[in-house]
């Protein structure tokens, strides 16, 4: 089987299933984590990612919930996806957009667009497959209840799409 890393916040903690089609998942992600901590676990966990075969990135929800400037998860998402790089060149890597909910809006939806957009930028820089949600979205442009268990993780359903849609980047 050909191996993917997880490295995120809770929605790829919460993922139980330790593989995804002819892929096996490891999966070091945390309820939490900041994308300074993610790069903080790539170094510890370097060996994992020189064999791998991609890794999946999924950061940014936790530090604007933390209040903490917008642009520093681009700086420590492009520190990130250069380590990555650098370390393994064939590795294929899937960065992952914020998904907009009702539980966001405290944070500013503006500041999610924003950083989305930085994020889509930083996929062409790289290279490298941007992970949408639209597919769980409702008209609304958020995430639709149906696929949320309390507004932000996902159910069963959710993860079924988010499966369907990573396979789809990693094939």
């Amino acid at each position: 089987m050909k191996k993917l890393i997880f490295l995120g916040h809770s929605i790829l903690s919460f993922y139980k299933k330790e593989s995804m089609g002819e892929w096996k998942i490891i999966n070091v992600s945390k309820q939490g984590i900041i994308a300074k901590e993610g790069l903080q676990m790539a170094k510890k966990i370097a060996n994992e990612l020189g064999e791998s075969d991609a890794v999946l990135i999924m950061f940014g929800i936790n530090e604007l919930y933390y209040q903490m400037k917008k642009e520093s998860i681009i700086t420590y998402l492009t520190q990130l996806l250069v380590f990555i790089s650098e370390l393994n060149p064939k590795i294929r890597i899937v960065l992952s957009e914020i998904i907009q909910t009702d539980e966001t809006e405290r944070l500013k939806p503006e500041k999610i667009t924003w950083v989305n957009q930085e994020l889509r930028k930083l996929s062409k820089r790289f290279q490298i497959k941007l992970l949408t949600w639209e597919r769980v979205y409702d008209s609304n442009g958020k995430i639709s209840d149906r696929y949320t268990i309390d507004g932000i993780h996902l159910t069963k359903e959710g993860y079924a799409i988010f499966e369907d849609n990573l396979l789809q980047l990693l094939n």
